[in-house]
């Protein structure tokens, strides 16, 4: 008996191939509309509520408003820049409106999820200070290639309180200020790589990216602190984890979206964030090996680097689950297992995505507005050669003499403040939630005083970038002026606003790490800034490149 049978040719396969490819791309597209669908009704309902919200179309959301808002940017602007062209023509986006809107809700999907941006002081307080919301899954999904969201900025709930209160001894005011001779001498070195491509006999130097030298100060100053190591980026020396660092962030996708799903997909970009987290692991482990062995010969040696918060943190969970009678590692063994190890790297990491990106920025913002107002310059050159002493090339020496000198230059801290309202470089994004509603505060116009604003499925933006820009709250908002940190009378037109200053975030998540970020700037000013001018030059810039 034989049983018989046709040979595949091959095309058969290739028909079922396309036809199980066509099932797919169906139930995709058929998600899609179901998903778009939804999102276009979400706004539709808003508008039915009686809340203002921008033109909207069932077909485009708000792509075609915000497509002609952001025309007029460059290709590569920030994000921030939509609520700052939001605020500015709030007039012809919100015409039945008599003020700027407290809240703008921008429906650009499938480019972005919902979202409900902040543009006023008290309606962020609401949502960071009064009532913390979580943060937003996208930008814990930013976070995963360094992290694996193991990190303080993913935590939630309980696990982030245990570990704020872990980590916080490593940036409090008294432990930056014992280790403020190791921030000196990182910052002398940028002084002194900022001398050695400075012009002679009063030319200019050469012309190079300020935004490229800070960022390897702010990189050298962070590694220094946490892991107590030298690793002299700002000499050139390209350590291996500068260039994982630069290499994942710019790799990282906040949104993924049609414009950019093939290079975020892409084999390549995965292989290389993979192999960039282990370069970062390979880098730290010694460090952290180390820490443990010295604890492990000395239980009294404990430190207050992030290194050794961060070890006796984890060791503190294991001795509770030995005593608890879960199964654990023999403690006397201190081994880094991959837990352990997983956990230590994504709090190391998370700081150092922070204070490298926003930092190193800020530095240089604050430069550049020096450059363009001389006035401020010379006032807070006045301060350093009547607190520091007349000798520039010597305040290094005076402060390590005297540390607490760094504390008696008002104007440079107002300058500091003043430049970080007028650049912003954050802004915390968090996940609405269903029974939570922002509430439109007094005075804020039809439609919005007293109306309870949903913001379950939507990202709600804390819009700190316009809320520093907003002429309601902020006197001569458009000038720089650091005089206005400086005022004391709450009756001045210049007293800085309640909730209005928010460039390190408020709240229970407030920056952990703005005393340290305060520190160093303040040490970049007091250096540099009375012995080099500084000016843009985009023109030679754009001819080098």
């Amino acid at each position: 008996m034989w049983l018989l049978g046709l040979q595949d040719d091959g095309s058969s396969l290739l028909t079922r191939l396309l036809r199980f490819s066509g099932v797919i791309l169906a139930a995709l597209l058929a998600y899609a509309f179901r998903k778009g669908y939804r999102v276009r009704k979400k706004f539709q309902a808003l508008k039915d509520q009686g809340i203002p919200i921008m033109k909207h179309s069932m077909i485009l959301g708000h792509l075609e408003v915000v497509g002609k808002l952001v025309s007029t940017l460059p290709p590569d602007a920030h994000g921030d820049y939509l609520m700052l062209k939001i605020q500015e023509n709030w007039r012809e986006l919100f015409p039945q409106c008599t003020k700027c809107p407290p809240v703008a809700y921008i429906d650009t999907w499938p480019f972005t999820a919902p979202m409900v941006i902040s543009l006023n002081a008290n309606v962020s307080a609401q949502f960071t200070q009064e009532h913390s919301l979580p943060k937003a899954y996208e930008q814990k999904h930013v976070l995963y290639p360094l992290t694996k969201n193991r990190d303080l900025a993913s935590m939630e709930g309980a696990e982030w309180k245990v570990w704020r209160k872990r980590l916080s001894p490593a940036f409090s005011i008294q432990n930056i200020n014992s280790r403020l001779p190791d921030i000196l001498e990182e910052v002398e070195d940028f002084a002194n790589i900022l001398k050695s491509k400075a012009g002679k006999d009063g030319e200019w130097g050469e012309v190079f990216p300020l935004g490229d030298a800070t960022a390897n100060l702010t990189l050298d100053v962070i590694i220094r602190l946490f892991l107590n190591i030298r690793i002299h980026e700002q000499w050139g020396r390209s350590s291996p984890v500068c260039a994982a660092l630069l290499d994942s962030i710019s790799r990282l996708y906040f949104f993924v979206n049609p414009a950019n799903f093939i290079q975020y997909c892409n084999p390549w970009r995965h292989f290389r964030l993979w192999q960039n987290y282990r370069t970062l692991v390979k880098s730290f482990t010694p460090a952290l090996q180390e820490r443990m062995n010295k604890l492990q010969q000395d239980r009294t040696a404990k430190g207050k680097t992030l290194v050794d918060l961060i070890v006796q943190a984890l060791e503190a969970e294991r001795a509770e689950q030995k005593g608890a009678g879960q199964d654990s590692k023999d403690q006397s063994s201190m081994e880094l297992d991959a837990d352990f190890l997983e956990m230590a790297i994504g709090q190391i990491n998370t700081f150092l995505f922070a204070g490298f990106d926003i930092t190193a920025a800020t530095i240089a913002w604050l430069f550049r507005l020096l450059s363009e107002y001389p006035d401020v310059l010379a006032k807070l050159r006045e301060e350093h050669d009547a607190v520091l002493g007349p000798n520039a090339w010597g305040a290094a020496d005076v402060i390590r003499e005297n540390p607490q000198l760094l504390n008696q230059l008002p104007y440079t801290l107002a300058v500091l403040r003043e430049s970080m309202r007028y650049h912003t470089n954050v802004g915390s994004m968090r996940r609405g939630e269903p029974g939570f509603f922002l509430v439109g505060p007094p005075g804020s116009g039809p439609g919005f005083e007293g109306k309870k604003l949903p913001t379950e499925d939507f990202i709600v933006w804390d819009g700190s970038y316009a809320i520093h820009r907003d002429p309601d709250i902020w006197h001569r908002a458009w000038e720089f002026l650091p005089e206005r940190f400086l005022v004391t009378d709450p009756e001045d037109p210049l007293y800085p606003p309640p909730n209005g200053w928010r460039s390190f975030e408020a709240g229970p998540r407030v920056c952990i790490g703005q005393h340290l970020a305060t520190v160093e700037i303040k040490l970049a000013m007091v250096l540099v800034a009375r012995c080099f001018d500084v000016e843009c030059a985009w023109e030679e810039w754009d001819q080098i490149k």
